[in-house]
């Protein structure tokens, strides 16, 4: 047999190094492929209305869903769960479950007074799913349920666009107990999807407050974005009066400037009798100008804000403006919010052309009248066809509204005659 030289045990070694790397490759591989997961049957049990007195159950699996085992480090009820809930599980704290091995839960639900109650049941686990916690919720109801009706004024809580790290002012939000029964708060919880945006104080609502039917009671909200855009979230009121959660929905955009506004300025003439506002800086060098089409048009003194429409904030609406020349030499300009009076005046008033569909842009009043935070309502006034031709008249100032008042003209919009909200 032929002896090998140093250069083919060289050889011979390098091959055999290699194979020993590969062999140690292929095991690490194998054990990065064995993968303990965890699975579950449900995250979230939900009971809704339980009556007093009675109970039921759910049940939920838990699974081995990966091929390597896996331990429970911690299955403990949740220290905030409500006494109406009960837990019963096979699995427990130090079990561990091999590939395709399961253990269950089942949370039963008894309530013995009414209203909401939730509760959670802790798997936490050396999977990279490590802290699970099974939630459940329920409502207990009794006889007094759906003896009374929650109406919330205004119907959403929209504070518009607000400054990130900067809290608004106060949004103020009514409780109208519509009864026939009186109700009594034993709730008030904000949650949903970027709760921590918002607080609130209680002011006159509190839990354990009694409200008659007929009256209300009041609370206030504050918006304060951590992130841009929209931000959402849900106040939820409980009573054992009520036939079902009665919930407000809370948003709010957040922004890192305020959205640039511009300036609605307001003419008065004289002959005509008639007001005129515009912010387009054409029109206003025209008017101030004193050239046509504007002659004897004078500026008030009185203006307000508004958005500029290709960058108002989502919440906001654009204004139609309609222009009427059917009364000559009078003539006559109205004005909107899209999806509030601008596509009906186009339908139920055809001598109204239509000037612009997107001439500035305002947030929205509620339908009592009020404005979200940092906007102003803006009135509207009708001269109720006083020197044989229509006009109104736009203002934030509520002196101005008291005189136009007390000189025949007619309030129009929501509430006390609020037709859009000009931000400040």
């Amino acid at each position: 047999m032929r002896s090998r030289s140093d250069n083919d045990v060289l050889a011979m070694m390098r091959w055999l190094m290699f194979i020993v790397a590969l062999a140690a490759c292929a095991s690490w591989a194998s054990q990065a492929r064995a993968d303990g997961r965890f699975c579950i049957t449900a995250s979230t049990l939900t009971f809704g209305n339980q009556p007093v007195g009675t109970s039921a159950s759910q049940g939920v699996q838990v699974s081995n869903c990966g091929d390597a085992p896996w331990m429970f480090t911690d299955v403990s009820v949740h220290p905030e769960t409500g006494a109406a809930f009960s837990v019963a599980t096979t699995c427990a704290t130090g079990m561990s479950l091999a590939p395709g091995a399961s253990c269950g839960a089942t949370i039963t639900f008894a309530p013995g007074t009414p209203g909401q109650t939730s509760g959670g049941l802790w798997l936490r686990n050396t999977t990279a799913d490590a802290n699970r916690l099974l939630t459940f919720y329920g409502r207990g109801v009794d006889a007094q349920s759906g003896t009374a009706t929650l109406n919330f004024v205004p119907t959403s809580a929209n504070f518009g666009v607000q400054r990130i790290a900067t809290e608004s002012p106060p949004l103020v939000v009514e409780l109208h107990n519509q009864g026939p029964a009186a109700m009594t708060l034993t709730a008030i919880v904000v949650n949903g999807p970027q709760v921590d945006d918002f607080d609130g104080l209680e002011d006159t609502c509190q839990v354990g407050t009694t409200i008659a039917a007929g009256d209300s009671c009041e609370l206030s909200l504050f918006f304060l974005p951590t992130a841009t855009g929209l931000r959402v979230a849900n106040l939820v009121i409980d009573s054992p009066q009520l036939a079902s959660l009665a919930i407000l929905q809370v948003s709010g955009v957040g922004s890192n400037g305020a959205p640039p506004t511009l300036t609605v300025v307001e003419y008065y003439h004289a002959a005509f009798d008639h007001y005129f506002i515009t912010p387009l800086a054409g029109e206003i060098a025209l008017c101030d100008a004193g050239t046509t089409p504007c002659e004897g048009w004078l500026r008030t003194g009185h203006s307000f804000n508004g958005f500029a429409s290709d960058s108002a904030p989502p919440a906001s609406a654009s204004v139609c403006r309609f222009f009427n020349n059917s009364f000559a030499p009078r003539s006559s300009h109205f004005y909107a919010l899209h999806g509030f009076g601008c596509e009906q005046t186009i339908a139920q008033f055809p001598d109204w052309q239509l000037e612009s569909s997107a001439l500035f842009a305002m947030m929205v009043p509620d339908s009592a009248g009020r404005c979200p935070a940092n906007t102003l309502p803006v009135y509207r006034l009708y001269n109720n066809g006083m020197g044989g031709a229509p006009n109104h008249r736009f203002t934030i100032d509520t002196s101005v509204r008291t005189q136009m008042i007390a000189a025949g003209w007619v309030p129009e919009g929501f509430g006390i005659g609020v037709t859009f909200c000009s931000p400040k």
